[in-house]
């Protein structure tokens, strides 16, 4: 398993996207999502040493639920960031570079192929 901090993740999930055809309106957009995650947790970070617990903080966070004003995000905006941190999750896993996926079982899994997280993953 190749070690990658979150920065190196979310880049070569990008670039992955943009093989597979996702126009440069859509990775702009996810490419702001993806850097709220990244300044969240710190870009150097492993991927790898993210916890549920840290997803969960996350999740519940002002960096995700507030604009900089203070203001609420819309709860599509959440919504997407949320999914969007999904999707490079999943993808990080099925690409081999980390093993289990670090969701809290209360994520919101959106419309594509559901993962399940056992009580024991959790742990």
């Amino acid at each position: 398993m190749t070690e990658m901090t979150i920065h190196e993740t979310t880049a070569a999930f990008i670039n992955h996207l943009r093989e597979n055809g996702k126009k440069e309106r859509t990775l702009y957009t996810y490419r702001k999502d993806l850097d709220l995650i990244e300044g969240y947790f710190g870009k150097d970070k492993k991927l790898q040493e993210l916890r549920i617990t840290q997803v969960g903080k996350f999740l519940k966070c002002d960096a995700l639920l507030k604009l900089g004003n203070g203001n609420a995000r819309a709860e599509r905006t959440v919504a997407k960031t949320i999914r969007v941190f999904r999707m490079m999750l999943v993808w990080a896993k099925d690409s081999g570079f980390i093993d289990e996926l670090p969701l809290p079982k209360s994520t919101p899994m959106g419309h594509s192929k559901q993962t399940e997280v056992t009580d024991a993953e959790q742990q």
